[in-house]
């Protein structure tokens, strides 16, 4: 009678002796090596604070896309229906690229946590930590979000409180009410943002608020549950053209409400701008099958196997007035970088500075835009699995001062 999705019901229901056992070893973050606090407080204040202007405010809606990808990349796939067309729109009207994330088809987190915090190896957090949503508040924005599915998955309740939101609402403390008791698909979040976005108007403040969306969490069903068929049947099975067919019939309904969120921004009279980014690749059968099937190539040891298995896509649109107060049209194609840099590229569109661990990291952007959990780098724009000596080096300090920051809160 337990959730399996509940770390600590899981643990629960085996006792006290194997979850101690199974967990010990992550509890205890290890300092990189050759690590001097003294060394790494003084790297990292080397760098100076930046605030943010006043009169270049402007308030930033972000949503991190579940299990986001854009598959008309793929030649492989062929479409019977325009699932993609409206993102296409947003992609030619802002800023646009691909994230390296380091998750396949589960460990949301993981994205979602590096674009909060810039870091590119995450602690299980279990106290105030250094943040972005912390520079956002200390900058005089209010700092909320939402998540329509449970407050205790991924402890989000707990660790959302700790990186700096004000309020974050839950299944538990908004959505239940506003459903028939499931988790509340994009139909019902969508306009919720819109809502807590109004609601904030009266306090004066700038507003930051990032959202996960849970619709089109998988596994899909291999069960035919649309009469339309998004994709062609390129000599599928039955169970692997119902996955796709599914996966894509929430894809399309997702652009059909970011269409109408969007748009309602685009009427705005307050400066905003929305960033969306995809947190990994869909599952798409066991033993990713029906990639094997479509031809979509995973191989982990080539570069384009690699990109396939790990990139999601990223945007960030700016209404006019957002444009005319940064003086920027906030348009282009982005690099492919990691998610702990994704905020970075939208403080630099900005011309925010941040503060000084945003500084370092900048630094080691300039550099390495994609530092990997499987020990991959993108370095001078080319993957790889050896850093040049400089790199090396540069990546080394910044890991010292990235330990520092996230073990000493301010």
């Amino acid at each position: 009678m337990i959730n399996r999705w509940s770390a600590t019901q899981v643990y629960i229901s085996k006792g006290f002796i194997y979850p101690f056992i199974h967990s010990f070893e992550s509890s205890i973050d290890q300092p990189p090596e050759n690590y001097l606090e003294v060394e790494a407080k003084d790297r990292l204040y080397a760098y100076d604070y930046s605030e943010i202007p006043e009169e270049k405010k402007v308030h930033v809606i972000s949503i991190m896309l579940e299990a986001y990808n854009d598959f008309t990349k793929f030649e492989q796939v062929e479409f019977s229906e325009d699932v993609y067309g409206y993102f296409h729109q947003l992609k030619n009207e802002g800023y646009s690229g691909e994230l390296v994330t380091n998750i396949f088809a589960g460990g949301t987190v993981d994205t979602e946590r590096s674009f909060l915090t810039g870091y590119t190896k995450l602690d299980n957090f279990r106290s105030n930590v250094n943040s972005y949503v912390h520079y956002f508040d200390e900058q005089g924005y209010t700092v909320e979000g939402s998540h329509p599915s449970y407050e205790w998955f991924y402890n989000r309740k707990n660790i959302n409180e700790y990186l700096g939101f004000d309020e974050y609402y839950f299944f538990e403390n908004r959505y239940s009410e506003l459903t028939d008791g499931t988790i509340a698909k994009d139909e019902i979040l969508f306009p919720e943002m819109i809502k807590l976005f109004e609601d904030n108007k009266n306090t004066g403040r700038s507003y930051f608020s990032f959202n996960v969306t849970y619709q089109n969490h998988g596994p899909y069903s291999s069960e035919r549950l649309t009469d339309v068929e998004y994709v062609k049947n390129k000599g599928y099975t039955e169970e692997e053209f119902n996955i796709l067919n599914n996966y894509f019939a929430g894809i399309y309904d997702t652009n059909q409400q970011l269409y109408k969120f969007v748009d309602h921004f685009r009427e705005e009279e307050e400066p905003v701008v929305i960033i969306l980014f995809g947190d990994h690749n869909p599952w798409l059968g066991d033993n990713n099958s029906v990639y094997e099937t479509v031809g979509i190539q995973l191989d982990l040891s080539t570069e384009e196997g690699f990109y396939n298995y790990y990139n999601t896509p990223y945007v960030i649109w700016g209404n006019e007035q957002a444009k005319e107060i940064l003086q920027n049209d906030l348009q282009g194609e982005g690099p492919t970088i990691g998610p702990n840099f994704l905020m970075n590229e939208f403080f630099d569109l900005a011309g925010y500075h941040g503060n000084e661990f945003m500084k370092a990291s900048n630094d080691l952007r300039d550099s390495i835009d994609v530092v990997h959990s499987k020990n991959r780098y993108k370095e001078s724009d080319e993957l790889t699995s050896e850093l040049s000596p400089e790199a090396q080096q540069k990546l080394a300090d910044f890991l010292q001062i990235q330990y520092y920051w996230k073990k000493n809160f301010r």
